[in-house]
């Protein structure tokens, strides 16, 4: 594989956080040379018109991915490392709490389909006890953590009990895991025989998970009251997978 066919391959992993083919070719070459380059030049090397180059340029510092550097009366531009990207991922995640808690406040009746809000820890529970139960043969969910603590202290014994009926149903996990959070991996092997776990040093410890499921993206918020939400959106679920993807192969 040459490298612009890598190059394009690392853009497509861009996409999910809003970068554009420009968007994401400056950023790549920026990361690629690692030092700074002036605007002009990026757009000769590029060669892209310098005021795709400008636009690009703005939003990649708007982002937190490049930063400025001085030079005399001109200004160059610097990559900052890859991990940044996960600071992406946490205000990503943070709008999604947010825009789920907005959203709850006007969900109507008829919009049950779409949208579901789950408050208080009799009815989180209740939901999880139906959720295993109903568990269809060999589901995979995908799991961004980042408190397992705060989840474990949450389901206390059920978390066993849930998990032995998952395990017979064949559920798989994939988890991305704070550094914290090992030790519960390790006791969720134990339980799960289909338990992968990566883990991503960078993601910060949060009162929330994010978990893909069918066409469903699911957000458990261990704050006071406890809450959770389901988005039932195919294209919302698509969007949130090739996310994950994206971290699962930043994660060791």
């Amino acid at each position: 594989m040459d490298m612009t066919e890598k190059n394009a391959e690392l853009a497509l992993l861009l996409e999910p956080f809003g970068l554009t083919d420009n968007d994401a070719r400056v950023y790549i070459f920026l990361l690629e040379r690692g030092q700074p380059f002036g605007g002009s030049k990026i757009a000769g090397r590029l060669e892209l018109h310098r005021q795709y180059v400008h636009n690009s340029v703005q939003k990649l510092l708007g982002l937190g991915l490049i930063e400025e550097i001085p030079s005399g009366a001109r200004t160059q531009y610097k990559a900052l490392p890859p991990h940044y990207i996960t600071h992406l991922a946490k205000r990503r995640l943070e709008s999604a709490e947010h825009a789920a808690r907005e959203l709850s406040h006007i969900s109507a009746i008829g919009a049950e389909q779409d949208f579901e809000v789950f408050r208080g820890t009799r009815q989180i529970l209740d939901f999880e006890e139906r959720f295993v139960q109903s568990l269809p043969e060999n589901l995979t969910q995908y799991i961004i953590g980042g408190n397992c603590e705060a989840f474990m202290d949450f389901f206390g014994e059920r978390y066993e009990e849930n998990s032995r009926i998952a395990e017979s149903r064949g559920l798989k996990s994939k988890f991305i895991a704070a550094p914290a959070d090992v030790p519960y991996m390790k006791r969720a092997q134990k339980v799960l025989s289909h338990f992968e776990y990566r883990v991503l040093d960078t993601l910060p410890k949060t009162v929330a998970s994010t978990v893909v499921r069918f066409d469903t993206v699911t957000f458990y918020s261990f704050a006071n009251p406890a809450l959770l939400y389901i988005i039932k959106s195919k294209a919302v679920a698509e969007d949130y997978k090739k996310f994950f993807d994206m971290l699962w192969n930043m994660a060791k």
